[in-house]
């Protein structure tokens, strides 16, 4: 009896949980941040950009101060969590930590940073989306 009726609440809560995070969920809203997420991605990959032809390179290394300036964040430590982000969610990204301290600052990049590389056909075609889809250029 005792397990039956822990089922039957077990069962309850469910259900009112999955209720309850129904309501929070407004697909309009949700949309909504996520392009303007996905503009922020847009403005890190634009200074990427700018400096890959600066440097007339392939790829760009961007640290974790560098991405918060163009993300947006509060605080600079948060580039960290936002280079996570991007590694994960854009194609020709890649979150890196190195090892050869020495041989990234020469490159003005020690320690953790991303490469994006400039000419990813997978990289432009998102951009190219994501830019149509926040309304940009």
């Amino acid at each position: 009896m005792a397990e039956a009726a822990n089922a039957d609440r077990q069962r309850f809560d469910t259900v009112e949980r999955s209720e309850q995070n129904t309501e929070l969920v407004n697909f309009r809203e949700q949309r909504a941040e996520s392009q303007q997420v996905e503009a922020k991605y847009l403005d890190v990959l634009e200074a990427e950009t700018k400096i890959a032809e600066e440097n007339d390179a392939m790829i760009a290394r961007l640290d974790y101060r560098t991405v918060a300036a163009h993300y947006g964040c509060a605080y600079k430590n948060d580039g960290y969590r936002v280079m996570g982000e991007m590694a994960d969610r854009v194609p020709g990204v890649n979150y890196k930590e190195s090892r050869t301290v020495l041989a990234d600052d020469a490159m003005g990049v020690g320690g953790r940073h991303i490469e994006i590389s400039v000419a990813d056909p997978d990289l432009a075609g998102w951009m190219r989306a994501h830019n149509a889809n926040t309304g940009g250029n």
